[in-house]
């Protein structure tokens, strides 16, 4: 007896974890534009290597070890130029990192949300039916026709009958 009261709470748990994505999904917080957003987090992540590549030739210049508390030490422009070199490759690593989840992100919006029964589109935050988003949306043009399963199913024709 008491696996039925736990059945329905699971039940009950399940139906209000999937009333929240749907909520997600039909807000629009799962549909964002990303070209603007890879844009921007590109450009921020070169200027904030830039930053730490500035910070490492000031650090230099001014000798920041020694003004820290360490005995000083002579300008050498090896440290930082190698320094340099390996953020640039961290920097390169980020780059292509970020360009292949971007990549991955642009496929992934490719995708149609679809309702499962009546096969509308969601289109913001409103449902069209498949027919007029393919016309408002793209340069297809529809007709009618029947493939051959429902043209046995529904009207009992054979296929050798619909090839005339």
């Amino acid at each position: 007896m008491p696996d039925k009261p736990a059945k329905k709470l699971n039940d009950r748990r399940q139906r209000k974890l999937l009333r929240r994505v749907y909520g997600l999904l039909t807000a629009g917080m799962i549909d964002m534009n990303f070209a603007a957003v890879r844009r921007s987090v590109m450009l921020l992540t070169v200027l904030a290597f830039e930053l730490v590549v500035a910070f490492v030739w000031w650090s230099e210049l001014i000798d920041l070890p020694h003004l820290l508390g360490a005995p000083p030490t002579s300008f050498s422009w090896q440290r930082p130029l190698l320094l340099t070199a390996w953020i640039l490759l961290l920097l390169y690593l980020s780059n292509a990192v970020a360009r292949a989840l971007f990549k991955q992100i642009h496929y992934l919006e490719g995708f149609l949300p679809v309702c499962s029964y009546c096969k509308s589109i969601r289109v913001g935050d409103k449902w069209v039916p498949l027919e007029r988003y393919l016309h408002e949306h793209t340069t297809v043009r529809m007709t009618h026709s029947l493939c051959p399963p429902c043209a046995k199913q529904h009207y009992e024709y054979e296929e050798d009958e619909l090839a005339l």
